[in-house]
Formats: structure tokens, sequence, C-alpha cells
């Protein structure tokens, strides 16, 4: 047996652990192993972790026998890596060890070779002949390899160098920085992050230019990876300029910055001694389909079966995204029947979003036996990026280790993990896991671990990821709705926390948690860049017309209307609160300016037209000549679902309407809605939209149970609450259809899954009860237990509101 791991086993080891105690000396297979993995290790092949599972010594003394004295020579050289303290606890062991063999955990594969960009970007970075550029942008799109090749540079430049990767974005402020510079980079502990803190100096942009040099000089780099999460196109802070100029030209580039937007002009012009630009191309198919192959042979234990039009396939499905490829190709070479990896990449025809979401659906499909798996995802989806400790410590107890739940989500794509030992939901499928993790187990679970996992004090037992560790139990905290941290964990509360927060919370329709941390940040609104301050005063008014404060209202529409360069957002907040006091009239006039003022704005102008048409098309007399005007400029701009649902709508209630001479109806209008219906249909992602208008239009005829059918249908594809909404009223004002929609709703309240949306929208939920049980048996107490937590002068406001709609006496 000996002969056999001496063989085989042990030169195909990554790792090597030693249990030593008094008894490891005088076991011969024991010293055999040590022997030759001393020489294993001295070579690279593999790396040791030392456990002391008593107090015997690890160096050799006179007292010992001597003829141990060769073992203490054979465990010195592996001393030097990892070793614990005597009389290591079983918990202790299990946490080293995780700890130990936990990089493995990040997906090694045949990376793509880009020479002529790699090429281009040393020319960019050389700003003399002898010295670069400190600072490199790099933009792109997500998949398309942009920090690989970051990391190809700089092993050329720095071969033994590792990247410092921080995630950076429009409400970032400079301590925020510091702080995760100090951490990932500098190795900080919770007593140094304190004294960081509690420095006034590490507001200043200067004390983050200082970190990156300390990270260069120890011959290391740092990667700003920049996070959108702002609806607008928003440059990093103007803050990060001041950085760029505090660094000063050396051998190699010190900060890299990878982003999708372009280098702006603004900011190219004020770091232009300072800064060098590389902008990464896509792919053509016929560049991926060599490495889609090497792929392949590297995932597949039989790459043969893999034919030509089935890589080229694969590539088509791909879009172009080299990390969907790479996801792809791992997954498909997982399964044993290609019928299956046909299905998959039979998709390749939608855009790159559809390829993304079928694959997300069907990579799921093979999750559905394994709870933890889901768990994880659910969890990464609320807390990320997150330290393997702290996913060790929501999974404490469970069946399965947290290293081979965390291996099968990388091997499908979901889970990644970074230079920094941080594991985080792979961006391209980030956002996309929601309706997949809605069961009442999972959300429950989610409920209780998210509160559990914010109240759980850290162990601050290393040095690594510090400051990570502590920003996950403020995100937790935040997203679970509460506000109350451990005192050790609020001092590091920031501004930038309630911004962020705020505006996730405001996106998941969470709006007075929004609103009550989004004022916080706004309290503080001048600790942020011209850009960030507008944004967060957008989202404050947004959240705050969201809960009806109308004197928060109208402070954000006074300082949007003091700045010249913020009136069209005034405009369309003031628009927006119209809108929501059903004035639609009025709300199209704001809408209407608000678009004059923002011309040459795309994204903005997108956002525009939608409430834009639905106001005119609301009005008392629609002038829907004009709202298919907007449709056409829209179009323009981009085709979405959105813009071509929006088509429909007009030309389906323009149809019904009576002649008007000021508005005569196209001769061919049954034609241009047959054709508009036809392209909504074909349009990627247009299927629940098409049934949502079919559901109108049989409406419009009278034929409720056509209707209802149609949105069941549009549902069954977008599986947004309003849908259900309009489905329960439609059942609910149908006598034959409403005992139904009793019990779908009272369904509704006993599943947890469905909890945060019975609480944003109880008040119309019970409305629809209260019009349902007008066709049957009036039962008050039914409608108590339905309506709670709601008080009787609400639900007495309810019942009376729903009688003057319907007649009912």
């Amino acid at each position: 047996m000996w002969d056999e791991i001496a063989r085989q086993e042990l030169p195909s080891s990554r790792y090597f652990i030693v249990f030593w105690s008094r008894n490891y000396v005088v076991a011969q297979g024991c010293v055999r192993e040590l022997s030759q993995a001393a020489e294993l290790a001295a070579a690279g092949s593999i790396s040791p972790l030392v456990l002391r599972l008593d107090d015997f010594p690890i160096f050799w003394r006179d007292d010992l026998p001597v003829d141990t004295k060769q073992v203490f020579a054979d465990l010195k050289p592996l001393l030097d890596v990892r070793t614990s303290r005597p009389h290591v606890s079983v918990e202790d062991a299990n946490h080293l060890v995780q700890r130990f063999i936990e990089p493995s955990m990040k997906s090694v594969h045949p990376m793509m070779h880009r020479d002529d960009l790699l090429e281009s970007m040393r020319t960019s970075a050389q700003k003399e002949r002898f010295k670069c550029f400190p600072t490199m942008w790099i933009s792109g799109f997500p998949g398309s390899g942009r920090t690989t090749l970051v990391d190809q540079l700089n092993k050329s430049m720095t071969p033994n160098g590792r990247s410092v990767s921080i995630d950076i974005n429009a409400a970032s402020l400079p301590k925020q920085i510091t702080l995760k510079l100090e951490s990932a980079g500098l190795g900080a502990d919770f007593e140094r992050l304190q004294h960081v803190q509690n420095d006034e100096e590490s507001d200043a942009p200067t004390s983050v230019a200082a970190r990156i040099d300390r990270i260069y000089h120890a011959g290391n780099y740092v990667v700003f990876r920049h996070e959108k999460i702002l609806q607008n196109n928003v440059d990093l802070p103007e803050w990060i300029d001041d950085v760029i100029a505090s660094l000063q030209p050396t051998p190699r580039p010190k900060l890299f910055i990878v982003s999708q937007m372009p280098l702006s002009i603004e900011r190219r012009k004020k770091c232009f001694d300072h800064m060098a630009e590389q902008r990464v191309s896509g792919f053509s198919n016929h560049e991926v389909l060599t490495f889609a192959e090497s792929l392949l042979a590297h995932f597949d234990p039989q790459p043969e079966r893999w034919s030509g039009s089935a890589v080229e396939d694969l590539v088509e499905a791909a879009q172009g995204n080299l990390g969907l490829l790479v996801t792809l190709a791992q997954a498909a070479s997982s399964v044993i029947d290609l019928g299956e990896v046909d299905e998959l990449v039979a998709h390749a025809k939608w855009k790159a979003q559809e390829s993304i979401a079928y694959y997300v659906d069907w990579a799921f499909a093979t999750l559905l036996d394994d709870v933890n798996c889901q768990r994880l995802l659910l969890f990464l989806n609320d807390v990320s990026p997150c330290d393997a400790r702290d996913l060790a410590s929501i999974f404490e107890g469970a069946e399965d280790s947290v290293l081979k739940t965390i291996s099968r989500c990388v091997k499908l794509g979901f889970v990644e993990r970074d230079s920094s030992g941080l594991y985080r939901l792979t961006p391209f499928l980030s956002g996309r896991l929601a309706r997949h993790l809605v069961r009442a187990d999972l959300v429950e679970w989610r409920r209780s671990i998210i509160e559990k996992f914010a109240r759980a004090p850290i162990d601050f037992d290393a040095t690594e990821n510090e400051f990570v560790r502590i920003e996950s139990r403020i995100q937790a905290t935040f997203w679970s709705g509460k506000d109350e941290l451990p005192p050790y964990v609020e001092k590091f509360v920031s501004a930038s926390h309630w911004f962020q927060a705020g505006v996730r919370l405001y996106h998941a329709q969470q709006h007075p948690a929004a609103h009550r941390l989004l004022k916080k940040a706004f309290a503080q609104r001048e600790s942020f860049s011209q850009a960030s301050k507008i944004e967060l005063i957008r989202y404050f008014g947004l959240s705050s017309i969201r809960v009806s404060n109308d004197a928060d209202i109208d402070a954000c529409i006074l300082l949007l209307n003091s700045n010249r360069k913020s009136q069209e957002i005034a405009s369309y907040l003031e628009g927006f609160k119209l809108e929501r006091a059903h004035k639609y009239h009025d709300a199209k006039s704001k809408y209407e300016e608000a678009l004059r003022l923002n011309q040459d704005k795309d994204s903005r102008l997108e956002r525009i037209y939608r409430p834009l048409i639905k106001c005119i098309l609301l009005t008392r007399y629609p002038d829907y000549g004009l709202a298919q005007k907007y449709a056409f400029a829209w179009g323009k701009v981009r085709q979405t679902v959105f813009s071509k649902h929006a088509l429909c709508r007009i030309y389906l209630l323009w149809g019904q309407a009576d002649e008007d001479s000021r508005d005569p109806k196209p001769k061919d209008l049954a034609q241009l809605y047959d054709q508009a219906l036809s392209d909504l249909k074909a349009h990627p992602g247009g299927t629940g939209a098409y049934h949502e208008v079919l559901a109108e239009a049989a409406e419009l005829e009278g034929d409720v149970e056509s209707a209802v059918r149609e949105l069941g249908a549009a549902i069954g594809v977008d599986g947004r609450f309003e849908l259900r909404l309009k489905r329960w009223q439609l059942m609910a004002n149908n006598k034959k259809l409403s005992p139904t929609v009793l019990l779908e709703l009272e369904e509704l309240k006993g599943n947890p899954a469905d909890a945060i949306s019975r609480e944003i929208h109880l008040k119309g939920l019970v409305e629809i009860f209260a019009t349902a049980l007008l066709h049957g048996i009036n039962s008050p107490q039914r409608l108590n237990r339905f309506a709670s937590p709601l008080g009787s002068r609400d639900i007495g406001a309810i019942v009376s509101r729903v009688k003057r709609k319907t007649g009912a006496d």
C-alpha cells in the first residue's frame, strides 16, 4: 500500500496535511510519507499544513531519540508554510484545513491569449523610456477578458505580484476605499482598521493614493472593479481624479480601473499626465472557436464527442462573452447526454441576455435536489462578496462541507472566487437567480439566517478580508430592514453604506426601508461628489414620492431645480408625483418638459418615454397620434420589449376609441396593430408582454375569462407581482371567478415567499379581497383575518371605497 501511495497518490496531490504528535514519529508509514512530502514541497509540487495534536516538540532536541532526528529534519521545511498551535481543537483544525485547501475553489482553465491587445496595453502603459503611467483605465463589456488581460500584463512585469481587487462605485467614499485597501492589500487587523476609521486624514483622496503606493512597493498592484449600482450611467466619483493625480510614474502601473464605461473626455483631460487608456474589444465567433475546443478538452473527459457544428453552436450561445463561454463549456462537459447540450445551445439564436437567462434555468434545474447549494446562492444574492469563514459559519452543522457546496456552484458558473479569497455570484448571473429562490422554506431560511448573521460576532483571528467581513454585517443588517448594528460594526457605517443599501432596497420595492436609509445619506449629501449627490437626491425623491412624504419631495425638487445640471431630474420627479396623484394631464406636461431637458441623454430619454406614453393614454381624451409619435421616437433610441409593448397598447386602445376628427385613425390601423403585435412576440423576452396585450384586448371585449387566461400565460413567463395583481382584480370583479381569487389570496397570505410583496401591496390586496366578497356571502371575519395587520379604520375605508366603485349597498 505504501508503495502505491508513494508512486501515485502523493505525486498527484496538491496538499499534504501532517497530524503531528508523539505517535507520528514512530509510525513507519507516516515517516515515509513525510520524507517524500518534504521533497515535493521543496520542489513546489504540494502545499503543506501541520496540525499539532499535542504538545510534542516540532524541532529536534538532544533529549529526543537520535533515530528521530531525520523525521524532524523532514518536518522543518513544512513548518514555514502553516502550522497550528499545540493541542489544536477539532473546531480550529476544521477551520485551518478549510482555509488551507479553499484556494482550490478558484476555477483554473485554459486562457485565451490576446497577444495583440496585450502588446497594445504595454505600449499604452509606457509613458517614457523607463516609466509607466501609474494608472490604466481598462474598459469593455463584461466577459471580454478585461481582468485576465490585466493579470497577464502584470505577470510579465511583476511575476510574483498579486492583484488586490477592490469593488468601487459612484457612491464610494475615500475612507471606505482606504479601509478596503488596508484590509485586502496590507493585511490590517481589527485594531488597525479602527485606527484608520478614527483618523480624519483617511477621508482624503491622498490616503487612498498612499495605500496604493504601499501595495505597489510590496510588489503587488491594485484593481478597482467599477460596479454599476445606479440606473443612470454615473461615472466613478470625481475624487478618484485626485487619487490618480497623487500617483507618480513608476516602472509599472500601480492602479488598474476596470469599467464597462469608456474613459470620459473630462476625466481624460484632467488625468492626461497620469493615466493611460485601453479599450478591450469583443470577439467574433471565429476567433473563439479554437479557444472553445481547448476548454472542452480541459473540462470534458470525452471531448471527441463534440462535432465541429456542436462547438460552433456553443460559441454562438455565448454571444461573444468569454465568461459565459467558459461557464457553458464547463457545465455542458458534465452532461452525459449531448441531447441536453443540444437543448441548451439551441437558444443561441437569442441575444446574449436571453442565452444567459436560459442557461440559469437549465443549470438551476440540476440543483433542485441540493438545498445547501440553493441556500448558498440565496445568501450570496444578499451578502456579496463574502469571506469563506463567514460562509462556513452559515453552513455549520450541514451534512455536506461548505467547500463541497461551493465547489458545485463554482462548476456550474454561479459562484466565483477572486484572488483575495472572496466569494460572490458570477457578475453576469447575479440578479438572475431571484425567481428560482422563492420556495417557502428557502425564504424562511433566508430571513432567519440573514438576521442571525447580522447579529453574529466576528472572530477576528486573522488579517485577511476583515473589513469585507464588517461590511458583510452592514449589508445583511440593512437588507433585512433593520438599522441596529453591534457597536464594533456600527462605527464603520458611512453615508456610502446608507446610499448603496437605500438604492438596492428601492429597486426591491421596499420603499419605507429605502426612504429611511436614503434620508440618512441625504443628510450627509455633501460627502459625495457632484454627480453622485444628484443621484442620491433623485433616489431620495423617488422614495419620498413612494411613501407620500411631501416635505421630503419638495426639498429634493427645490435642490434639483437650483442646479442647471439637474433641472431635468426635478421635472421628472414632479411628473412622477403628479402621476401618482392621478393628475395625468399635468404629469404629461412635466414629463414632456423633462424630455426637452434630456435631449441627447438616451438612457434617461428611455425612462421618460414610458411614463409619458402611459399618462397620455390615461388622460380623459388621449392624443393617440402624439403617443404614437413618442413611441416611434422611443424606438429610435432603443428597441426594447417596453417600447414595442407601448406601441401595441396605443394601436389597441386607438382601435377601441370613438372616431375623433382632431385625431383621425389611420386607415391601416388594424394592420399596424397586427404588425406591432407580431414584432412584440418575435422580440427576445417579448412573450410575456405579448400575452399582456392579448389579455387587455380580451378585457376590452368583455371576455374576462380569456383575459385571465392570457394573464396566466404572461405570469408563466414573467412573474412580476403587478401582473398577478391585475389578474386577481379581473377575477374579483367576476362573480364566477371570485371564489377562486379568494382562495388564491388566502393561500398567498400563508406563503412566506410572498411575504414582502404582500406587505408592499397589502391595501390593494385587501381591496381585491373585499371586492370578491361582494359576489358571495360577505364575511367581515374572513376579511379581517386576511387584512391583518391593518386596523379596523383602514379596513373600513377600503370597504367604503369598494362599495362606491361597485355601487353595492
